[in-house]
Order: structure tokens, then sequence, then C-alpha cells
């Protein structure tokens, strides 16, 4: 950073990572912790340390009294003014950017002493999360969590401008609001003015930005805080940030163009850069994932059917089930090969997802061995071949079941877990996705449950709103939507959908979820009431900041892109919350605890 860019009246004139050979001679001051010191008796040396960089101080010119270094404690904050001079030709070090250079001072003042830090931010030995977590601000001392922040702002600097060059316009909504269904529990404030009700903490301003496309908005946008009460993972925190659009008369490629925009922009790759489309049923029968990572092959093939009436009757009664599904993976031996401890290591792969295990078998030099071989007749191994894209020797994987849900995440584990372990992609590459034709609900045939695949005001695709007024399962179950994600080497990174603007079509939508009249009135009069007046069709997307930064930074941890992140139990170490309010403040807000 080139310091006359900085207004006036800063305390140093330079960063601590700044000075090079051009700047010798000159008389500058700089700012920073104590990163080091360095007594060699008649010659003392002190590394002082920014965001920016280190530079060495030397004191052969200064005339002060030498004993004020004994206060110097490791990540003390210190004030130094001197002259930049070359350091000697046996000091120099072309490793470090400021190595060729140090400040010989004049004059120094410790600012701020500091006590023994629990961890040294950086030091040799890497602290433990919990500790980092406690002292966070130490933690944030580090060059890495620096450059993240800054590519973060960065990000939402990129987002704020492609948008305003679109000519959207950014508008805040309410934190303090009603409920809106996003499908996790919401975090509640009791109010004190209106004795036993309470405010709900936004999962998104879903609602909020319709009424604003309704009120003649047209393009809408914020970079909004959002809140979820569910549990977490190493990609999720209580409350987030997202990238929230909304657009008037837009069409699905219109869309499709704006997230490509986005895309490109924020991951600087081109204007020719356009989002590869694959819908929905595509991305479940090759991947068993509407998220998935397309760096590696291992594609799944549907192979129910030439298991139906084999002799495997594990499978082949899976085959005779209405929703039941075998799913196939092919591990070439040019690719990689499998030890059998390995091999029977992908049970415990498959049993959080409710899977029993991955039946196997192994073909060498045209030879069939070990796992179900035995049930492999030539008619079936020639079917397999024919679906697989790879042929020759190697392993085949399958995961089954009679609920097909169950056999597609079996699958993607499987598929995700050898992706990993086997290192089929290159960590440096991005493969980008345009998700679409997802499902409009979710049913479930056991229950009779039907709920929102996406959200209650996603419209049907237009060619399947005639399913959608069908009261049969397998029909709604059929039934597509305008909706769609973006998604990223596994990961989902924004989505969206085309709305519903016929109070119609919106009624009808309330009833499917099990609503009653009375029920949506309570929940979504306010809104409902709006559609009556002038709906434009309209559409729109989020993206989640943080999955964008994780990306951006390869990092698997949401917690590396946050300032002030949760843990995975939702508490901040550093302050303590949540916390328990005081008698006083329970008693104002008219609440009681159930012990």
């Amino acid at each position: 950073m080139n310091s006359q860019t900085d207004l006036s009246g800063l305390m140093r004139t330079h960063h601590c990572g700044e000075l090079r050979e051009s700047d010798i001679g000159k008389k500058v001051s700089i700012c920073g912790w104590v990163n080091k010191v360095r007594d060699l008796g008649a010659l003392h040396f002190v590394d002082l340390r920014d965001k920016n960089g280190l530079t060495q101080l030397g004191f052969e010119e200064f005339k002060g009294d030498l004993s004020i270094l004994k206060n110097f404690s490791l990540e003390s904050v210190v004030k130094a003014t001197g002259v930049v001079r070359a350091r000697p030709d046996s000091a120099k070090n072309p490793k470090m950017e400021t190595g060729m250079v140090e400040v010989q001072v004049t004059e120094v003042e410790l600012l701020s002493k500091a006590e023994i830090p629990p961890f040294l931010p950086h030091g040799h030995i890497e602290a433990t999360e919990d500790l980092r977590l406690k002292y966070r601000y130490l933690d944030l001392r580090t060059k890495r969590l620096q450059d993240i922040l800054k590519m973060r702002s960065d990000a939402t600097r990129t987002a704020r401008e492609t948008l305003y060059e679109l000519g959207f316009t950014e508008v805040e909504t309410p934190i303090l609001y009603k409920t809106t269904p996003e499908g996790a529990r919401d975090y509640v404030v009791p109010s004190r003015v209106h004795k036993g009700k309470v405010y709900a903490l936004p999962q998104s301003p879903q609602t909020l930005k319709q009424l604003l496309m309704i009120a003649n908005t047209d393009k809408y946008f914020q970079i909004c805080r959002c809140f979820r009460d569910e549990d977490l993972r190493a990609d999720r925190q209580p409350e987030f940030t997202q990238i929230d659009i909304e657009v008037s008369f837009p069409t699905m490629d219109y869309m499709k163009n704006l997230a490509s925009r986005m895309i490109s922009r924020l991951f600087k790759l081109g204007d020719n850069f356009s989002l590869k489309a694959i819908t929905y049923d595509e991305v479940m029968e090759r991947y068993g994932s509407d998220k998935p990572d397309v760096r590696f092959g291992l594609e799944h093939m549907n192979v129910t059917q030439t298991f139906a009436g084999s002799g495997f009757a594990t499978f082949a009664d899976v085959a005779k089930e209405k929703h039941g599904l075998v799913k196939a993976m092919f591990l070439p031996t040019s690719t990689a090969t499998l030890a059998r401890k390995d091999i029977d290591a992908l049970t415990e792969v498959v049993k959080p997802y409710g899977g029993k295990g991955v039946a196997w078998f192994k073909v060498e030099a045209g030879a069939l061995s070990g796992g179900i071989s035995k049930f492999i007749t030539p008619e079936i191994l020639a079917s397999l071949y024919e679906k697989s894209k790879e042929k020759g020797d190697g392993l085949w994987f399958f995961c089954a079941d009679k609920n097909q849900n169950i056999a597609h995440d079996c699958a993607d584990a499987v598929r995700r877990h050898l992706g990993k372990t086997l290192k089929l992609f290159n960590p440096d590459e991005y493969a980008f996705l345009w998700v679409y034709d997802f499902p409009l609900l979710d049913v479930d045939f056991d229950t009779k449950a039907i709920g929102a695949k996406h959200h209650p005001f996603t419209m049907p695709r237009l060619d399947q709103v005639e399913l959608f007024m069908s009261n049969d399962l397998e029909k709604l179950a059929a039934c597509k939507a305008q909706a769609y994600d973006i998604v990223c080497n596994g990961y989902e990174l924004g989505g969206g959908s085309l709305r519903i603007f016929d109070n119609k079509v919106q009624s009808r939508m309330f009833e499917v979820l099990g609503l009653s009249p009375e029920e949506a009135q309570h929940q979504f009069g306010f809104f409902v009431e709006a559609l009556k007046y002038g709906t434009p069709p309209h559409g729109g997307m989020a993206f989640g900041m943080e999955r964008l930064v994780m990306m951006l930074t390869k990092t698997d941890s949401i917690r590396d892109v946050m300032a002030f992140p949760k843990t995975a139990s939702a508490t901040d170490q550093m302050s303590g919350a949540p916390s328990k309010p005081n008698e006083a403040q329970t008693r104002e807000l008219n609440f009681k605890w159930l012990e």
C-alpha cells in the first residue's frame, strides 16, 4: 500500500511491510506489534509486525535509554521513528519483502505493553481450535485470517459493483420481523412492549423481497444477515450472510445469465464464462447428489433393471419395489486400486446415510473375484460394461435400497469418499454447475407427508401446473419447479426460483402443504393480501457469502471466513454467548424459564 493514499493524521507514515530499497534515506514512522526481540550485546533488533508484514528495527543510531527495550514483551504495541537504512550484506534477507532494509530508530514509544499471551499468533506451535476461538482477536492477527477477511471484503465489493452496474437498487429489510418458513427453526426475540409476543430473526428476507417487487422496486439486492437455529456442521453457522437478489419480469435464462455474471466477476473467469446447465434428474442419476463435485469421474449408473430377476436376491428384491434403486460405479485399475481393508471400510462410509453396506466385485484379466462375483453372470457383466464409460479391469461398487433416496445418498457418499482419498481431482480447479428443474415438492410415500422442496413461494413449471392441481401423490411428486441452484465442487453456493405471482396458485400451494385457510391467513395474510393488487412475474436468488469465500480461499471450514464465528454448538467461546439474562430482564420481557 502506498502511504500517499492514506489520509493525513495517522501516527505512522508507512506500514511494516511497505519499506524497500527505494525508501533508503527517508525518515519514517511505523507502528505495530513486537514479533521478535534480539539482544546481541552491542546490537539490538526488534521485528515489528502489522497486517502488511514485518520491518526490522535497529538501534545503532538511537540516543535514548536502551533499557526501554526490556519492556518490549512479545505482542506489545510500539511506535518507532527513524531513518530507512540498507542492511549490511551479511544481514540481508531476500526471503523477506522488507529484507533489504531496516529502520534505524531515533525515537521509540511503547504504546501498549502485552502480558504473556495464551498463544503467539505467529508462533511455531499452533494453538488448539478452542483456544483460538476463545482468543479470536489474537488468532485474527495471523496473516492467513487477515488475508481471508480482505478477500471477503473484496468479494462483497465486487458483488455490489456488479449489481449496481446492472441497475439494481440496494434495500435494507428488517431484522426484527415475522417468521419466514425456510426449513429451519427461527430465533425468536420476546417483545417488551407487546407482552406475550415475539419477533423472529429472518431466515432470509424472502417475503420482503417479493413485496419489494410488488412495490415496483424492479431490481433489488441486499448483503444481508440471516439466522437459522439448526444443527451445525463445517459449512454452516447460526448466522450467516447472503447476497440476496430479486428481479421483476425475469426469464429462467435471465437468472442463469445473472448468476454467470456474478460467478465470473467473483472468480475472475472472464466475460465469456457461462454456467454449465444440468437438470436435477440428470445430476441425481449420474452423481446421486444435487450439488455434485464434477471435477472427477466415477459417475453412477442405474443398474436396477440389470438385476431384476437375477440370482442375487438382495438386488432383485430392491428392483421389484416401485421406488427401489440399484446404483453402480466402476473404478478402473488404470485410475486406482484398493486394498481389501479399504473396500470393507466403505460400509462405515454409507452407514450415516442409512446404508447397510457396499456390494462389490473385482475384474482382473477378465476374471471375476470377491464380493458378489458369484452372482454376476456373463449377461449381467456385459450389461454393466455397456452402461460404463470406462472398460477393462477394475472394481465394481453397488449401493441399493428400496428407498431411492437412500441409494442415491449412499452412492454419493462412496463417490465423494473415493474422490477425496484417492485424490482424483485437482484441488485448484473450480467446476461450476447450474442445476435446474428441481422437484417442486418433497413427497414421503410412506407417511404421505408433503413439504416444499425450495419454499412455499416457488412457481411450478408452467407445463406442469395441471400436475400440481392433482391430488395424486405420484403426480405431485413428478411436478417440477422453476427453481435452480449454483453448485461448485460439491457445495451449493446459491440458489433461487421464479416465484408464484398468482393468488390462486399460491392458495393451492398452501393447500398442498397442508395449511388450512386460517393457518395460511395467520402466517402469510399480509403477503396473500399484497398478491391481490397487481403482482409482476418475479424471481430471485441468494448466494451464500461464506461459501463463496470458502471456495475463493480454498478452506473447508466456514469459521475461517467469519471474523467472529460460533462453535458447532452455536456458542461464542470468546464472549460467552448465549448467556442467561438477569431476573430484571426476564420480568421486563414477561417470560419464565421452564426448568
